[in-house]
């Protein structure tokens, strides 16, 4: 028994490493599913248990909980956009803007948190900006309030992420721990 509550406090701590690296631009609540998922397999292999149903359902559950956070992100640049006032296209370019903007800024800006997420807004401003002007026939100065509206939404989808993982973290260690 002393084994699983070893097991499970190890687990709560690097879990919850992982959650916060959230805050850096790591999918933080993935590296917490995929932890959990190899202590399961581990724990099946090496000390004959099957699992509980406990932890396989905290598994499940978590992975709802991200795909919602991953979800909010997404959509987050594009509400933003739309508070700005964007059109259909602004929304588009915003939310496409956004995914590429964070890729990209997490390989030219290699500085945890602030490249992705510099990207991220940026990307977002900047995918607005192109679709106001390419899809909706505004002028430069017309997408301007959209693009910072589309910045802002996606600074709020990334830290709306916070929540999101403490849940998938209180969820994965009550499976953990309750067998």
């Amino acid at each position: 028994m002393w084994m699983i509550y070893s097991t499970a406090t190890i687990f709560a701590l690097l879990a919850g490493i992982f959650g916060i690296s959230i805050i850096f631009g790591l999918p933080g609540i993935w590296f917490m599913i995929v932890l959990a998922v190899a202590n399961e397999v581990v724990d099946a292999w090496w000390l004959g248990s099957q699992g509980g149903w406990l932890a396989w359902s905290a598994i499940g559950v978590a992975v709802i909980i991200a795909l919602g956070a991953e979800a909010v992100e997404f959509l987050a640049g594009a509400a933003g956009a739309k508070a700005g006032g964007a059109s259909k296209w602004g929304m588009i370019g915003a939310l496409i803007g956004g995914v590429i903007g964070a890729l990209v800024g997490t390989i030219f800006i290699p500085i945890p948190l602030i490249g992705t997420l510099a990207g991220a807004m940026l990307g977002a401003a900047v995918g607005a900006i192109c679709g106001e002007i390419g899809g909706g026939g505004r002028s430069l100065k017309g997408s301007i309030a959209p693009a910072a509206g589309a910045a802002g939404g996606r600074l709020v989808g990334t830290l709306a992420k916070i929540p999101f993982a403490i849940a998938a973290w209180l969820v994965l260690v009550v499976g953990a721990f309750w067998r």
